[in-house]
């Protein structure tokens, strides 16, 4: 039984370094790896937090059309 858990517990680290590997390269290439680390960086970076909030507030936004008769955008 000890022999178990020992095995058990010498394989969790790489099992859970492994799937950290796997959740970053998931985030890079789609783009969602910030729900995950959040919290985190509210802690410890709050004025980072609050610029990355508001990148993604600016990102998601829609822009405005333009009104009848405007100028054409160069």
């Amino acid at each position: 039984m000890d022999l178990l858990l020992g095995v058990a517990a010498f394989a969790s680290v790489p099992l859970t370094l492994a799937g950290f590997t796997w959740y970053a390269v998931r985030a890079r290439r789609t783009g969602g790896g910030q729900s995950l680390m959040a919290p985190f960086e509210e802690i410890w970076d709050p004025v980072a937090h609050r610029t990355n909030v508001e990148v993604h507030a600016q990102a998601q936004r829609t822009p405005q059309a333009p009104s009848p008769g405007d100028p054409p955008a160069l």
